[in-house]
C-alpha cells in the first residue's frame, strides 16, 4: 500500500524556532500543558493520544485517558473513533493525504500502522477513556483483591447511609447519659433550639471533606473542667463582697458611678446585670453557668469603655479607681474572660452562642460518625461516591520502608503493568486526593509517562472540593523532574480577533489573577480569521458595554430629614434651591448636576458636589437590574430582527443568527428568574439550559399533595391539602361547602384509590389528569408550558420508578417525598427541568453550568449581589494546609482572597464563551468621588470586573467627545450604549406589560378567548366584559396561593385608598396569580438560603392608627401557629 500522510494540526506537535520539536513523545515523560480557553485542548488531546500510537507505537488500550465529566468522556471517545475510522479508511481507499496538505510535520500510515489502528479501532470500546470516578470505581472493583476489599462491592447513596443511620448513631453513641457528648448535645437541643435535620445535612456535607477544623476545641466535659476553677473563685468574691455590702449589689453602684461612654453605657450595663443575676443563681449547673457567662459578653464588663471627661455626679474614671473589693471581683471575671478568649470563644452578639454549640457539637460528632459509617459499609460491603478516592489512594500509597524508596504496592504494580502513559484533562478541577492518585502510580514510576492539560484560569469548582492550589503544586512537582515539559497554547479557534483583542486588554490589567501567585495571564492570538459576525448596526463592536445610568431624585422625604438633621451639610440657600427642585427625577449625574446648579448657581452646586450625590443618588439595586434585564431583551430582539449574520470558520457560508445562538449568562439563578420573566413579557422564546431542581418546583409539592390523598382517602385534612391545589383550585374559603355540595369529588377519590391498590398506576395517572383538567387550566391561567411540563415529567417518573422497582403506590410517594426534601438524589438527569418545547430559544444559564460551552453572542446578567454569609469558611493556611472554620469572629482574610480570586476566575470562564460578541454591563463611578461607584456592591463578581474596564470606557468617552482621534474597530473592538432607568414603581412596571400583550411568538390568549367567548352567550355579571370575564375566571380558578402577612396587610390598606372606579375593573394585581418560578428554590450547589431572590413589591405602608402586628418572619410564624 501507499503510504498515507496526515499533517500534524496542533501547535504542540510543531517545531519551535530553532526547529526542534515542541514536544518529543520519546524524551518527554512529565508533562504539563496549559490551555487558555478556546485554544482546542480536546483537539491537541486526540493529537497527542496519535502521536504516542503512532511514533511511539503504544497501543491505545496502554493510553489511559481521564476526563472529569461524563459528557467530556463521550465527546472524547466520539472523536477519537471518528479520527481512527476517517484514517484507516482513507488509507485503505489509497488516498496519499488526509486533511490539509503542507510542508510541516506529519505523519506516515504504512501497513503495519494501518494494522495497529484497525485493531485499536475493531476494539475500541476497550479503549481506557473514563472520568476521574469511573477510572476509580473500575480499579476498586476489577483488583477487589489487591485492594482487600471484598469482590461483590456495591456502590451506594451517602445521603441515604445517612439517612438510615445517623439517629441510630445519635441514640446508641450520643445521647444516652453515659455518653461524653450527653451534655454538649442536650445543651444544643435546649439553647441551639437544635434541628437534627439540619445538623444532618451539616454533617453529610462535612463528612467527605479533607481539611484542618478549627477552632479546635478540647471535649466540652474538659473544658468544664478547666472552667470550674476560675468560676469559683468568682462566686467566691461575689459572695464576699455581696456579704460585706447587703443592698444593691456593690458593682451596680460602682458601675452606676463610673464615668461611662454614653454610646456604650447601655451595653455595658446590661451584661454586668446578667452576671450579677447569674451569679445569684447556685441552683444552676455548672454548664449553664458556662453559656450564660458566656452569652452575657463579659469583655464589655472588664473592658468597660469611659468618656474622656468626667461627667457630673460621676465618681470612678475607670475600673483603676474601684475600691479594693471591686477590683478583686474585676480580677476575678477578668480571667474568666482571659479563659473564654484564649479557647477563641468570643461572641459578637449573644445569638451566636447557637453557632459555638453546634461547632463544638459538630467537632465533637465528626470523627466517631465517620468511624461508624466506615465500619458499617465495611461490613456491609458497599462503599460510596467519596469512598472511591478514598480506597483507591489508600491502597496506591506506598507503605512507610527503612529504604531510600518505598516499595509500589499490590495496586500500584496492578495499575502499572495496564497502562503506559496517562492523560489527565481539566486537571485544574483537581483535588489533593486525585492528585495523590495519579503521583503515586505514574509520576513515581521512571518507566511511565504522566500528561496534565488544564487551565489554572478555569478553575471554578472550589465549593465541590476542587483546589487550584492543588493544580500549582502538582505543576511544579511534575516540572521539577528532568524529563518534564511545559508546553502552552495560544491560538484562540473560537472567537474573532478582534473579541479576543478586546479580551486580551481586559485580562492584561493587572488586578487580575494577581492570587495564588503562579497563574497569570499570555495573550492569546486569533487561530482562525474565517469567524466573523457582521452586523449593520455601527454602534456594536465586538465588545459591547450597557452603561447602567444613576437615578437621582429630590423628594420631599429626603427635603425633610435634612431641614430636622442637626449635622446638615447644605447651608440655608442650598435648602432652598433643593426645596425648588423638589419632585425634580433625572436620569443621569450631569442631569442633575445641571438641575441644581440652575436652581442654586453653578459655584454653590459644585462647592457641594460630593454630598449632593451622595444625598439624593437612588441606591435600590433591583430596579437597575430589571432595567438592565429589559435592554437585554430589545437588544436580542434587535439582533434578530437586524438579521445578524454569524460565520463560524467552517462552513462555507455565513448564517442568520438564531435564538439558540444567544446565551445570557448570569451568577445566580434567582437572576435567571428576572430575565424569564422579561423575556417572557417580549415574546422572546428562552430555555434554561440544564436547570436542575425538578422535585423542589410547586408542581412536585402538589402532586405529592393529590397523591397521599389517594394513598390516605379516608383522611379528610389530606384530602383537603389536594383540593386547595391547581389540580382542582378549590379557593380556601369554599373549600367545606365544596367538600358537601360535590360529593364527586370524594368519588373521583376512591376510584383512583382502587386503581392503585389493582396496580394501575398509569391508569389512575391519566385519569387525574383527564378529569381534574389541569393541563388545559394551567395553560389558560399561565399562558406558560412550564407548569404543564413539570407535571407531566414528574408522573412520567414515578410511572417508570413503580415500572421498574415494583413500587406501590404508597412507596412512590415515599420516595417522591424524599426527593422533595432532598433527602435521596434522583438518578443522572432525572432532576432536570425538561425543556418546555423543542422550538429554538435563547439560551439561559449560571456562569458555572456554561464552562465547556461557546455562543456567536454572550450577555452577561446580574452578578451584583454579594457572596452569601457562611457560617463554615474554608480557605488555606500560609502552609497551604486547608482549613475549615466551624466558628469564629469576623471573616478570614484569607477567605475573603481565595473568594475573590475565584469570582475572577468565574468572570474569565463566563467572558470567553463567547465567539463573535459579548455585552457587559458598566456601572461609573460619581465624579463628585473617584473611589465610589453610584450603584453599592461588594464581594461579588461585578466588584472584580468594573476596574479593568473602567480605562476602556474612559477612552470610549474621550473618543465620542472629540478630546482623542476615533479609532477603527479593528483597532479598538469596544463600543457602548447608555441605559436610562426608567420612572416604574414595582406595580407600575408590572401593570405596563399586563396592559401591552407579549408579541410574535407567543399568542394573545386573552383577546384570541374573548373573541371565541363572545359568540356565545355568557354568564356576564352587569357592565362586565368578556375580557373582565375572563379575568375574573383566572381569579377563581388560582387555586390555593402562597402569600404572607405583610402582603395580606399591604393589600387591605391598598383596598381602603382605592377609588370605586378601580374597584369595578376586575386587575390581575388584587390577587396574587404567581407563575412557577415564584415558587421554584433552584439553585446553584454554591448558592445558600440567603442568597433567594428579594421580594420586589416596593409597596409603602400608608401610616394608619390602627393598631397592627409587625410585618416579618416573625409574625409569620407565630401567626401560622397560632392557626
Amino acid at each position: 500500500m501507499s503510504l498515507l500522510r496526515l499533517l500534524k494540526q496542533s501547535d504542540l506537535l510543531q517545531k519551535s524556532s530553532d526547529s526542534k520539536d515542541i514536544f518529543h513523545a520519546s524524551h518527554d515523560h512529565s508533562v504539563v500543558v496549559e490551555a487558555s480557553a478556546g485554544t482546542g485542548k480536546t483537539f491537541a488531546l486526540e493529537e497527542l493520544v496519535l502521536e504516542l500510537a503512532l511514533v511511539e507505537r503504544i497501543p491505545l488500550q496502554k493510553i489511559l485517558l481521564v476526563t472529569f465529566t461524563e459528557k467530556a468522556t463521550q465527546e472524547l471517545r466520539t472523536r477519537l473513533r471518528t479520527r481512527l475510522r476517517e484514517i484507516v479508511e482513507a488509507a485503505q481507499s489509497g488516498k496519499d493525504w488526509l486533511g490539509p496538505e503542507g510542508t510541516g510535520s506529519c505523519w506516515e500510515i504504512d501497513a503495519p500502522r494501518l494494522e495497529q489502528l484497525k485493531a485499536a479501532l475493531m476494539d475500541f470500546d476497550a479503549v481506557p477513556i473514563y472520568t476521574i470516578h469511573g477510572f476509580c470505581n473500575r480499579l476498586i472493583r476489577e483488583f477487589a483483591f489487591e485492594n482487600r476489599l471484598l469482590f461483590n462491592q456495591q456502590q451506594v447513596d451517602t445521603r441515604q447511609l445517612m439517612e438510615d443511620h445517623f439517629r441510630i448513631f445519635l441514640r446508641s453513641k450520643v445521647l444516652p447519659p453515659e455518653s461524653t457528648h450527653s451534655p454538649l448535645m442536650n445543651l444544643y437541643l435546649v439553647h441551639a433550639e437544635g434541628n437534627l435535620e439540619t445538623l444532618q445535612r451539616e454533617l453529610l456535607r462535612l463528612i467527605p471533606q479533607q481539611g484542618k477544623l478549627i477552632p479546635q476545641w478540647p471535649s466540652f466535659l474538659k473544658m468544664m473542667q478547666s472552667f470550674h476553677t476560675p468560676w469559683k473563685k468568682l462566686c467566691h468574691e461575689d459572695q464576699s463582697l455581696r456579704s460585706s455590702q447587703p443592698g444593691s449589689h456593690p458593682m451596680r453602684e460602682a458601675f452606676w458611678l463610673m464615668n461611662l461612654n454614653g454610646n456604650s453605657e447601655k451595653g455595658i450595663l446590661s451584661s454586668l446585670e446578667r452576671i450579677i443575676e447569674l451569679l445569684g443563681s447556685p441552683e444552676l449547673p455548672p454548664e449553664e453557668c458556662f453559656l450564660h457567662l458566656l452569652q452575657s459578653q463579659p469583655e464589655k464588663v472588664t473592658r468597660p469603655k469611659c468618656a474622656k471627661q468626667m461627667k457630673s455626679g460621676k465618681q470612678y474614671a475607670s475600673p483603676d479607681d474601684f475600691p479594693d473589693a471591686q477590683k478583686d471581683w474585676m480580677a476575678a471575671l477578668e480571667e474568666l474572660e482571659r479563659f473564654f478568649t484564649e479557647n477563641e470563644l468570643v461572641l459578637e452578639k449573644p445569638e451566636q452562642i447557637k453557632k459555638i454549640l453546634k461547632a463544638w457539637l459538630i467537632l465533637e460528632i465528626l470523627p466517631p460518625l465517620r468511624s461508624e459509617l466506615e465500619q458499617m459499609k465495611l461490613e456491609k460491603g458497599v462503599y460510596d461516591f467519596d469512598d472511591m478516592l478514598r480506597i483507591v489512594e489508600e491502597n496506591v500509597q506506598p507503605a512507610n520502608s527503612n529504604g531510600s524508596e518505598n516499595p509500589a504496592t499490590p495496586l500500584t504494580h496492578a495499575v502499572r503493568s495496564q497502562y503506559e502513559t496517562a492523560i489527565v484533562d481539566e486537571f485544574q478541577d483537581t483535588d489533593p486526593r486525585q492528585w495523590s492518585i495519579f503521583k503515586n502510580l505514574f509520576l513515581k514510576s521512571a518507566s511511565h509517562r504522566l500528561m496534565l492539560i488544564g487551565d489554572p484560569k478555569q478553575a471554578i469548582y472550589g465549593f465541590r472540593g476542587a483546589e487550584v492550589l492543588t493544580y500549582l503544586e502538582a505543576r511544579d512537582s511534575m516540572l521539577s523532574r528532568k524529563d518534564a515539559k511545559r508546553l502552552s497554547l495560544k491560538r484562540n479557534f473560537r472567537s474573532t480577533a478582534g473579541l479576543i483583542n478586546g479580551l486580551n486588554r481586559i485580562f492584561q490589567n493587572p488586578n487580575w489573577f494577581e492570587s495564588p501567585k503562579g497563574i497569570g495571564y499570555s495573550q492569546v492570538m486569533c487561530g482562525n480569521p474565517e469567524i466573523l459576525l457582521e452586523d449593520s448596526h455601527e454602534n456594536r463592536r465586538a465588545i459591547h458595554f450597557l452603561e447602567i445610568q444613576p437615578h437621582f431624585r429630590i423628594g420631599r422625604t429626603q427635603l425633610q430629614k435634612l431641614e430636622r438633621k442637626k449635622s446638615n451639610p447644605f447651608p440655608k440657600e442650598m435648602m432652598i434651591a433643593l426645596n425648588r427642585a423638589e419632585g425634580t427625577d433625572c436620569r443621569s449625574e450631569d442631569d442633575f448636576l445641571k438641575t441644581v446648579s440652575r436652581e442654586a448657581g453653578p459655584e454653590i452646586t459644585g462647592q457641594f458636589r460630593n454630598e449632593l450625590l451622595k444625598t439624593f443618588l437612588q441606591t435600590n439595586r433591583r430596579k437597575p437590574e430589571r432595567e438592565l434585564a429589559e435592554t437585554i431583551a430589545e437588544e436580542v430582539k434587535d439582533l434578530l430582527k437586524r438579521k445578524v449574520l454569524w460565520h463560524d470558520g467552517k462552513e462555507n457560508q455565513s448564517s442568520t443568527l438564531k435564538e439558540h445562538q444567544i446565551c445570557v449568562l448570569f451568577r445566580k439563578t434567582s437572576e435567571g428568574e428576572i430575565l424569564s420573566k422579561v423575556f417572557r413579557r417580549h415574546g422572546i422564546a428562552y430555555a434554561f439550559y440544564k436547570q436542575r431542581g425538578l422535585f423542589q418546583t410547586r408542581e412536585a409539592h402538589e402532586i405529592l399533595d393529590l397523591l397521599n390523598a389517594v394513598v390516605h382517602e379516608d383522611q379528610p385534612q389530606r384530602i383537603r391539602m389536594a383540593l386547595l391545589s391547581r389540580f382542582f383550585g378549590i379557593p380556601l374559603h369554599k373549600l367545606d361547602s365544596a367538600m358537601i355540595s360535590k360529593p364527586q369529588l370524594m368519588l373521583h377519590f376512591r376510584r383512583w384509590r382502587s386503581m392503585a391498590k389493582e396496580g394501575e398506576s398509569g391508569r389512575l395517572f391519566h385519569d387525574i389528569l383527564e378529569q381534574t383538567r389541569v393541563m388545559e387550566r394551567e395553560l389558560f391561567v399561565s399562558s406558560s408550558e412550564r407548569g404543564v411540563t413539570n407535571i407531566s415529567q414528574i408522573l412520567e417518573y414515578l410511572q417508570q420508578r413503580i415500572r421498574e422497582n415494583g413500587l406501590s403506590l404508597a412507596e412512590a410517594v415515599r420516595h417522591l417525598q424524599k426527593l422533595i426534601k432532598e433527602q435521596e438524589s434522583a438518578e443522572e438527569n432525572d432532576d432536570l427541568l425538561r425543556l418546555e418545547s423543542e422550538k429554538k430559544a435563547v439560551q439561559l444559564m449560571t456562569m458555572h453550568t456554561s464552562k465547556g460551552l461557546e455562543f456567536p453572542v454572550v450577555f452577561i446578567f446580574g452578578g451584583f449581589s454579594g457572596d452569601p454569609p457562611s457560617d463554615h469558611y474554608r480557605y488555606h493556611d500560609e502552609n497551604g494546609q486547608s482549613i475549615i472554620r466551624l466558628f469564629g469572629i469576623g471573616t478570614p482574610e484569607a477567605y475573603l482572597q481565595e473568594a475573590s480570586a475565584e469570582r475572577q476566575r468565574l468572570l474569565y470562564v463566563a467572558l470567553t464563551r463567547a465567539a463573535g460578541r459579548l455585552y457587559l454591563p458598566y456601572v461609573n463611578v460619581l465624579s463628585g468621588n473617584e473611589s465610589t461607584r453610584w450603584m453599592k456592591f461588594d464581594k461579588c463578581c461585578q466588584k472584580e470586573l468594573m476596574p479593568s474596564l473602567d480605562p476602556v470606557l474612559e477612552e470610549i468617552h474621550q473618543q465620542s467627545e472629540g478630546k482623542i482621534p476615533l479609532r477603527t474597530a479593528d483597532e479598538f473592538p469596544f463600543s457602548s450604549s447608555r441605559i436610562i432607568l426608567s420612572e416604574m414603581s414595582n406595580e407600575g412596571f408590572h401593570q405596563e406589560h399586563l396592559e401591552n400583550p407579549v408579541q410574535d411568538s407567543i399568542p394573545n390568549l386573552e383577546v384570541e378567548l374573548a373573541n371565541l367567548l363572545s359568540r356565545n352567550p355568557l354568564p356576564l355579571k352587569e357592565k362586565e366584559t368578556p375580557e373582565n370575564f375572563i379575568g375574573r375566571l383566572k381569579k377563581n380558578s388560582r387555586g390555593f396561593v402562597v402569600t404572607s402577612f405583610s402582603r395580606m396587610q399591604q393589600e387591605r390598606e391598598k383596598g381602603k385608598t382605592r377609588n370605586l372606579n378601580e374597584l369595578s375593573k376586575p386587575s390581575f394585581l388584587d390577587f396574587d396569580a404567581r407563575s412557577e418560578e415564584d415558587f421554584e428554590e433552584t439553585r446553584e450547589p454554591d448558592e445558600t438560603e440567603s442568597m433567594k431572590p428579594e421580594s420586589t413589591t416596593g409597596v409603602l405602608e400608608p401610616i394608619s392608627t390602627e393598631a397592627k402586628l409587625p410585618g416579618g418572619v416573625a409574625t409569620g410564624n407565630f401567626l401560622h401557629e397560632m392557626l
